[in-house]
């Protein structure tokens, strides 16, 4: 409709005025328009065949006192290892004066790779709250305790 009326107004004035309020009207539209975006910055694509990385691997020798054994099990259940948490778990002499949070790392990690009867073993000296938080991420694995 604005148009309409700019038309009418130009052919009203001359066809000089027409041509430069014409190129005006060309300049304010372009300046109302708002900006062309940039195209996105091209991000390099990985083949989807290329294999995940591997999970970072235990450095140095194998654990052998107590000790190393704690930090390398409290190591593993950091890193997500569940197999090492395991393994360590198995090497450790568990019973009721083993640390608790220890005890449901151990019971939690066998329940995330499957393995009931070692979930079962660990979960046995567990504290009734630690249980109780076992029992239920046991039961999301379809492990019940």
């Amino acid at each position: 409709m604005k148009l309409v009326w700019i038309a009418i107004v130009l052919a009203a004035c001359g066809s000089d005025d027409l041509a430069k309020r014409k190129a005006e009207m060309d300049k304010q539209a372009k300046a109302e328009e708002p900006p062309p975006k940039a195209a996105p910055a091209p991000t390099e694509l990985k083949p989807a065949d290329t294999p995940k990385a591997a999970p970072k691997e235990a450095a140095g020798p194998e654990p052998t006192t107590p000790e190393e054994l704690d930090k390398a099990l409290k190591q593993a259940m950091i890193d997500g290892r569940d197999k090492d948490v395991i393994k360590y778990c198995n090497q450790l002499a568990i019973d009721d004066k083993t640390n608790p949070q220890s005890l449901l790392g151990c019971t939690l990690s066998a329940c995330r790779t499957k393995d009931g009867d070692a979930a079962h073993k660990f979960s046995k000296p567990l504290q009734k709250q630690y249980r109780d938080a076992a029992t239920r991420v046991c039961a999301q694995a379809q492990i019940v305790l």
